[in-house]
């Protein structure tokens, strides 16, 4: 398999995965964990700062294949997740307001 049929595969499994809840969703975790919108610095710990670099290193990878995969996916995950943790918000709201009305 030559250098373009690999990157044409690598795109289509990509986008199988984006097709799904449970695909964005574990990418979105992905990207996350790789911290692709923090700051890599640690003052006063270089491992740590490393440490950090390499993990952006491959969310941004992430997150360029992405873009080339589904160019609207990133801001789909992004829109799911905040739908996902607004309506988490709003249960917590509505037990707090259970348990102040006892």
């Amino acid at each position: 398999m030559n250098e373009k049929q690999l990157k044409k595969r690598n795109t289509a499994d990509l986008q199988t995965v984006l097709k799904t809840v449970q695909g964005r969703r574990l990418l979105w975790r992905i990207l996350q964990a790789a911290r692709v919108h923090q700051h890599s610095f640690v003052p006063g710990d270089n491992a740590a700062t490393a440490f950090h670099c390499g993990q952006q290193s491959i969310g941004l990878f992430l997150l360029r294949e992405i873009e080339d995969a589904s160019p609207s996916a990133y801001l789909q995950m992004r829109g799911e997740y905040l739908s996902e943790v607004t309506s988490e918000q709003n249960e917590i709201n509505r037990l707090t307001q259970e348990l102040t009305n006892v």
